[in-house]
């Protein structure tokens, strides 16, 4: 299979015209965004039926109404039933979408993405093609990984490369397809990656996207969320207007974290980390994977989200999921028969910890966020602060990759950067036909 890079290149212009997108929030035509919920946004305190649009809504969907179980005791199944349970439930899900003449599947190289792509390759033999992303910050081992699972399966492998340059030119684009602010350069990297699978005919794929929220993937994300919450509302304090915040009355609150229950139906009857992997699904995982897609026309299926699978995975007891820091261990034991041992017993790796400063263009990257953290472009948004922007950007700009504060700086410029593009579209296009 030869590199995308070319294919990619020469689709770019097409991606590069805002008046190509077509999804769903601008049908409604929506006069800017509304300046409170910039701040709450930015703050974590938007509520999950608000949106940042002035005069638009979001639905909030209630968790599935599905616990965890207690746990070894009388009638518990044990862990060998259990696995046969989670595995049964997966290739119920995995055959109910397997049904196209070509069934392509993104695999990644972990142990999720290998499952489901060994699993389809049962199901449609001779019919899956694997899809990788070659992009600077995909890790290493994971892509060895892909290549050893989709040899083993005897699926064709696909592998989209990603050239640096190109990000920063499909940020805007990015940002306008997901329909909400981005916080790092994956989220436009998947813009990329399904522009090139539609080219190369590409129409549905199947993902691994929601296995680790719903099998507890990385025991401690939750601690490490609740750390970048608070960080991200300290630096967002720094560049929001404090006077007009104050008149808010968001500085006399004292907010909890944003997946606490309350606002989203049915969010009391579940735990905290159940609560987390809905808010983490909706607000950061599923936007650049299913709204990138849909806008170049490819539909993304989520098995490990299905009904089925899912009640299945949230009635487990948390001790079969999580054993000596490791996530998933149910899990991993019920696919040994589907993935190669050092992919299933592989650690989770911390993904996308990369920055701006940290990419092969960071020149470009900075230029980027210049020219867009402009008071002519901020302004508008009127409760953020210009001029504390940008003391903020020049902060960064002299930071080494490394240093702690460069994720979350880098977090909250990119969302400066996506709400002042989201305002700028959403005054001057006009509604789409079918408004």
């Amino acid at each position: 299979m030869p590199h995308a890079s070319g294919g990619l290149l020469a689709t770019l212009p097409r991606y590069q015209s805002p008046a190509r997108m077509a999804a769903s929030v601008w049908q409604l035509g929506p006069p800017g965004l509304e300046p409170e919920a910039v701040a709450a946004f930015l703050c974590h305190v938007l509520p999950p039926d608000a949106s940042v649009f002035r005069g638009v809504q979001r639905v909030p969907v209630a968790p599935p109404r599905v616990r965890r179980g207690t746990g070894q005791g009388p009638g518990f199944p044990g862990e060998d039933a259990l696995a046969e349970r989670l595995l049964a439930a997966l290739a119920r899900a995995v055959g109910g979408h397997a049904v196209a003449a070509v069934v392509d599947v993104s695999l990644s190289g972990g142990v999720d993405s290998a499952a489901l792509c060994t699993m389809a390759a049962r199901h449609s033999p001779g019919r899956v093609r694997a899809w990788t992303m070659d992009v600077h910050f995909a890790d290493a081992t994971e892509r060895r990984n892909a290549r050893r699972v989709a040899d083993a399966a005897g699926v064709q492998l696909v592998d989209v490369a990603i050239p640096d340059s190109v990000l920063p030119e499909l940020f805007e684009p990015a940002v306008l397809s997901q329909e909400t602010a981005i916080l790092n350069a994956r989220a436009v990297a998947s813009f990329a990656f399904y522009a090139e699978a539609r080219r190369q005919g590409a129409t549905t794929l199947l993902s691994g996207a929601g296995a680790d929220e719903v099998l507890l993937g990385n025991p401690e994300a939750l601690t490490g969320a609740a750390a970048r919450v608070a960080e991200d509302r300290r630096l967002a304090r720094e560049v929001l207007r404090g006077d007009l915040v104050e008149n808010l009355g968001m500085d006399q609150r004292a907010p909890g974290l944003p997946w606490d229950a309350g606002g989203t139906p049915g969010a009391e009857d579940h735990p905290e980390e159940v609560r987390y992997a809905a808010w983490v699904l909706r607000e950061l995982v599923l936007p650049p994977e299913l709204r990138s897609a849909a806008t170049h026309g490819v539909s993304v299926r989520t098995p490990y989200l299905d009904a089925d699978f899912a009640d299945v995975a949230l009635a487990l007891p948390r001790d079969v999921l999580a054993r000596q820091g490791a996530g998933k261990w149910l899990f991993r034991h019920a696919v040994r028969v589907l993935v190669p041992d050092a992919v299933r017993l592989a650690r989770k790796t911390p993904r996308y910890a990369h920055t701006a400063l940290s990419s092969p263009v960071r020149t470009r990257w900075l230029e980027l966020y210049r020219e867009w953290l402009t008071p002519a472009r901020l302004d508008p948004l009127e409760l953020v602060d210009p001029g504390a922007t940008r003391a903020l950007l020049e902060r960064y700009a002299r930071l080494t990759p490394e240093a702690p504060e460069a994720g979350a700086m880098d977090r909250l410029l990119m969302r400066l950067c996506s709400l002042a593009m989201l305002h700028a579209h959403a005054c001057v296009r006009t509604p789409c036909p079918e408004s």
